[in-house]
């Protein structure tokens, strides 16, 4: 996994804890991540009934419109952050839209496929550091 949030990260471990087997756990999210001034979360997405969530979708401006998103990013961890400051400099807030890949083995495709199509006009890109 390589979250990107905070309440990611506690769920990932607590999914781990309670398995009712061992398997590793392999984490690539950095520790700098854990004081970035952008990477928070509420208590309200560690609250019973809560979970990891293996893609977080772009919720923002490109969401409420996907017909006029012109392309979309994929990207996962920390470099979020830095995507989502140069997309608003640059004031392409509702031409491209981000989604956040939390979990890479085993891949979402299932998630990522419902994404795609929810841009049709999107060209697909890969973002990493």
């Amino acid at each position: 996994v390589n979250c990107s949030t905070p309440g990611n990260f506690f769920h990932v471990l607590r999914r781990q804890i309670l398995l009712p087997f061992r398997k590793p756990l392999i984490i690539f999210t950095p520790k700098s991540l854990l004081r970035h001034p952008e990477a928070r979360s509420s208590f309200d997405e560690m609250l019973p009934g809560t979970h990891f969530q293996r893609v977080i979708p772009e919720d923002g401006p490109a969401a409420q419109n996907p017909e006029n998103v012109k392309r979309l990013l994929f990207c996962t961890g920390k470099v979020y952050y830095d995507l989502t400051r140069e997309r608003k400099a640059r004031d392409m807030v509702g031409q491209v839209a981000i989604t956040r890949i939390e979990q890479l083995s085993p891949f979402p495709f299932d998630l990522l496929l419902k994404e795609v199509q929810k841009y049709p006009n999107a060209e697909l890109a890969w973002c990493q550091e």
